[in-house]
């Protein structure tokens, strides 16, 4: 038969399995894996390589557009997709934690790519006004302010490259 002080120490064994187990599953575990970088020259020309084939293509969906070859819903739609593929590069500049040597580099590329997203709004705004029609004044003006927008662009990348290690 099962004696008091056995079913105490049963009893103990058992709430201190289910402590533990309970802890593993309470616990918040960060599941996210690090972005490990070892060379961080390359990781800034990939991100920087992968930039310039988002440029490349929407300035040639915004001259095609502009043309009127592509819709403005068609070009939203690619406008938004490169905005989401921007950020994306922001979050992987922001998540690779550069050495302090590599990070004037990093931050001005990040800068870039937040100028980008600015352009990429711009653009966007654009399309919406030549949905509804817009005059060749306002139209002059809008392409004023986004070429701005670019050129700040260009301008952040051509910073990153010169504050190189």
């Amino acid at each position: 038969m099962a004696t008091r002080k056995g079913i105490i120490v049963t009893a103990i064994i058992l709430g201190a399995i289910a402590a533990g187990s309970s802890v593993v599953w309470l616990v918040p575990q960060n599941r996210a894996s690090p972005v490990v970088v070892s060379d961080y020259g390359n990781e800034l020309e990939g991100v920087k390589d992968r930039h310039a084939l988002i440029m490349a293509a929407m300035d040639s969906n915004l001259k095609s557009m502009l043309n009127k070859t592509i819709s403005p819903d068609d070009f939203v739609s690619m406008a938004q997709t490169s905005s989401s593929q921007t950020t994306s590069l922001i979050t992987e500049l922001i998540e690779s934690n550069p050495p302090p040597e590599w990070r004037p580099s990093y931050l001005n590329l990040d800068e870039a790519l937040k100028k980008y997203n600015d352009y990429l709004t711009e653009t966007i705004s654009l399309a919406n006004m030549m949905k509804n029609g817009i005059s060749p004044t306002d139209l002059s003006n809008e392409m004023s302010k986004i070429d701005s927008m670019r050129n700040d662009t260009v301008s952040f990348i051509e910073k990153a490259n010169e504050t190189r290690p």
